[in-house]
């Protein structure tokens, strides 16, 4: 049988297996095009999700060794500059003896620690389109913690991200009353955002079942309503019970401002002022440091510019303080909840009637609401990103 020579066949399997040689490097030099920009937004995004969680953990848990301010150290650099001037202010001598007794020295805290003491310490009432800051004795404070927080970000961030950190203190909850702190430019709607929970520096026995005494009397007023709704027309009984239940909110508002000014006001201002006046008398020249007056004086002509404040001589500056904010957090709280209240009446009133609920699980809606607008004891800490060049 005779052979036939033919080298065509292996030439074309050569042909092909190059081609497809080609056509594989060629995908993956187009990979990008082929796989199109939103699975690459999306490959970002992901990447810059993940390093803000783990950025705003590291700056939860990272630790300052040092941590040093002056109380009421603003005020005293005024009181110093009205008596000797500018001069007697940046002069080693009198910022040695700022230090030496109105200087405090906190060692080995985190950030979180750090950051919810200062909100707690920058107390403020936004209302009225105003706002009035009512403690002044710890400018020092929230300046130093913000530079050491700003240094710290900047080491672990790096210059690929712009950022914004904020602390947001909010006792009432969506109520523009208690504190705060920002650092870093205005955040843009393509930010990659993330939260979490801080634990504020005290302790308070303000729990559910605190809440529940509190409102024992409104909890049974609206266990009677309920239990004669089929002997009175409906939308009374839904008013009776919106009632009671703003009659309650307001009564746990009140409390939890009388233990809010306690923690942040008594403790800080009325027993920090006589220890500071004691202490600067020795470095500042006069019999009186003046420090008191200047701190009360700021506050009341603040206070002043809103009409629901009517100032009491014969009361101490806390209790004019607890009088002024129970009066602006109910406003303001009943600005939010007003819808929700009567929603809420209208919903327990409708499961009863039906057979959906007792009297005591309607009463439980109603204290899991009351106390759902108290949030004294936490602090939202949230990070932003953004890539510079996006």
């Amino acid at each position: 049988m005779r052979m036939i020579k033919d080298t065509r066949g292996f030439s074309s399997s050569i042909d092909v297996l190059l081609f497809l040689v080609l056509v594989s490097v060629s995908a993956v030099l187009l990979a990008p095009a082929l796989v199109g920009n939103i699975q690459l937004t999306a490959l970002h995004d992901t990447s810059a999700t993940e390093h803000n969680s783990q950025v705003l953990l590291s700056l939860q848990n990272g630790r300052v060794d040092d941590f040093s301010y002056a109380v009421a150290g603003a005020q005293m650099d005024y009181l110093v500059n009205e008596t000797l001037g500018q001069d007697a202010v940046d002069s080693g001598i009198y910022q040695a003896g700022k230090e030496l007794v109105a200087g405090r020295e906190i060692k080995h805290k985190t950030f979180a620690d750090l950051a919810s003491e200062s909100v707690a310490s920058q107390f403020t009432i936004y209302h009225d389109g105003s706002s009035v800051r009512l403690n002044l004795l710890t400018d020092e404070y929230r300046a130093s913690l913000d530079a050491q927080m700003q240094d710290y970000l900047d080491g672990q961030i790096g210059e690929r991200y712009n950022y914004n950190v904020s602390v947001v203190w909010r006792p009432f909850r969506d109520v523009p009353i208690g504190g705060e702190t920002h650092i870093g430019p205005t955040v843009p709607d393509t930010a990659y955002v993330e939260s979490s929970w801080i634990t504020m520096p005290y302790h308070t026995e303000f729990t559910r079942y605190y809440v529940e005494e509190l409102i024992d009397g409104e909890l049974e007023a609206i266990g009677l309503d309920l239990g004669n709704a089929s002997e009175v027309p409906r939308e009374e009984t839904e008013e009776l019970i919106a009632g009671h239940i703003n009659d309650a909110v307001n009564r746990t508002v009140d409390d939890a401002v009388g233990t809010v000014v306690e923690m942040t006001i008594e403790k800080t201002i009325e027993k920090a002022q006589t220890a500071i006046n004691q202490q600067v008398d020795n470095v500042v020249p006069g019999n009186n440091s003046g420090i008191s007056d200047i701190i009360i004086d700021e506050i009341l002509a603040e206070l002043r510019n809103d009409p629901a404040f009517i100032e009491d001589a014969s009361l101490e500056l806390s209790e004019q303080i607890t009088e002024y904010m129970q009066e602006v957090a109910r406003e303001e709280v009943h600005a939010v909840i007003a819808g929700d209240v009567d929603a809420l009446a209208s919903d327990i009133t409708d499961q009863y009637v039906s057979n959906a609920a007792t009297v005591e699980e309607a009463k439980g809606e109603v204290l899991d609401y009351v106390f759902s607008r108290i949030d004294i004891s936490r602090a939202r800490m949230t990070l932003a990103l953004w890539d510079r060049n996006w």
